[in-house]
């Protein structure tokens, strides 16, 4: 019998925690940083971490011709993923925080990564939800879409936002589709977080050379950096917790239980800054809740990712 909460769920809710307290630590420093440069620096520390790692035991999974090397289609794809995660979700996601601010900006990206998660799932991996899952998915959609309602108020441009943020929640999901391809192949961490780490870092650094070729960090105050490195710091632990869910769980799976990174964050802003909210947001809180739960009844173990493979 399944347990409840099993390595998967475990690394889900790690991952939760860890935004959260990105969240709560950018704004309790009350940051203001470039949004590129903050993008490039937020993705520094699991870079420089998965490739002293990969340079010190797992170069020969990416070495060519030798018999544990992972093949040039993940390579490729896993580079496409990390362009399309950190590079055009972050476009996206910006155009959403401009026009429809950071609440529903956040709330539409949630729901982007679990419905375009969930669809891409089962048309691609053949990783269907069974009946609760897809209820919980729907629970979940719906109280995000009352917190976005809650945060921002309807219009033109508020539509707009929360498109581009829906569009950048599909980006974040097709990263975590291949994410899943890889991992339920073989179980490779840091070579998965480098690999992406080429399309993602890599590219927001060459962005950064061309935007101010002098100055890439364009003169940001030293402090501001510190507390950006540090966000970046526990981001590393929120992608590995991706990355160690996806070995256990489907993309639906995971993404919704994910989800509680709007509930951690709601508890964190009434209990840390002493927010006050609107019944709507409550609303749409507890229906996330409610709707992670109901997700994962009667949720079937996808299979493990097997120990090697066959060079290609």
């Amino acid at each position: 019998m399944r347990r409840f909460i099993g390595p998967g769920e475990a690394w889900s809710i790690v991952t939760a925690l860890s935004y959260t307290t990105v969240n709560i630590l950018l704004r309790a420093a009350a940051v203001e940083i470039d949004p590129w440069v903050g993008s490039l620096l937020r993705q520094a520390p699991v870079a420089l971490l998965a490739w002293a790692v990969v340079v010190a035991s797992e170069r020969p999974v990416l070495t060519p011709g030798h018999g544990r090397f992972l093949g040039w289609r993940l390579i490729v794809a896993l580079t496409g993923a990390g362009f399309v995660s950190f590079v055009a979700g972050n476009v996206l996601f910006f155009g959403g925080l401009a026009n429809a601010g950071l609440g529903a900006a956040a709330a539409g990206a949630q729901g982007g990564v679990v419905l375009a998660g969930a669809l891409g799932a089962a048309l691609f991996l053949t990783e269907r939800p069974n009946g609760f899952g897809w209820l919980g998915i729907g629970i979940i959609v719906a109280g995000l879409g009352a917190i976005a309602l809650a945060q921002g108020t309807p219009g033109a441009g508020w539509l707009l936002g929360l498109g581009l943020a829906l569009g950048a929640g599909a980006s974040y999901a097709i990263a975590n589709l291949v994410t899943r391809v890889v991992q339920r192949r073989r179980a490779l961490l840091f070579v998965t977080l480098a690999v992406s780490s080429l399309g993602g870092f890599g590219a927001l650094l060459v962005i950064q050379l061309v935007r101010s070729p002098g100055d890439p960090l364009m003169d940001t105050h030293a402090v501001t950096l510190l507390v950006v490195l540090v966000a970046g710091g526990v981001n590393a632990l929120a992608l590995v917790g991706i990355v160690q869910s996806l070995r256990h769980l489907s993309v639906a799976a995971s993404s919704s239980i994910q989800s509680a990174t709007v509930v951690f964050s709601f508890v964190g802003a009434i209990l840390i800054f002493e927010e006050s909210a609107a019944p709507l947001m409550v609303g749409g809180v507890v229906a996330v809740a409610v709707g992670i739960v109901v997700a994962q009844v009667r949720r079937a173990t996808p299979m493990s990712p097997e120990p090697a493979v066959t060079p290609r």
